[in-house]
């Protein structure tokens, strides 16, 4: 089967983007789309992203707390004059 097709063509820099539908295609179906990709390009760069920010954690050591030793009591009548 032979089909008419529509290109658009964009280049930037050296790179040639490029959209194919067929030549019958409503304006309001290309716009739609057009608009898919960019959400899709959008969830992509998103997912990079979020990817790229996540660094291991290291899990928050407990403080341990000072053990209460009683400071030696010399024993009564045992002073040192």
């Amino acid at each position: 089967m032979l089909s008419n097709l529509v290109q658009l063509a964009h280049q930037i820099e050296n790179k040639v983007c490029r959209f194919i539908c067929d030549n019958d295609t409503p304006i309001h179906f290309i716009k739609e789309a057009l608009f898919q990709f960019q959400k899709h390009i959008g969830q992509v760069e998103d997912a990079a992203k979020a990817q790229q920010t996540e660094t291991p954690v290291e899990p928050i050591k407990p403080v341990e707390a000072p053990i209460d030793v009683p400071t030696p009591v010399a024993p009564e009548g045992n002073e040192h004059v």
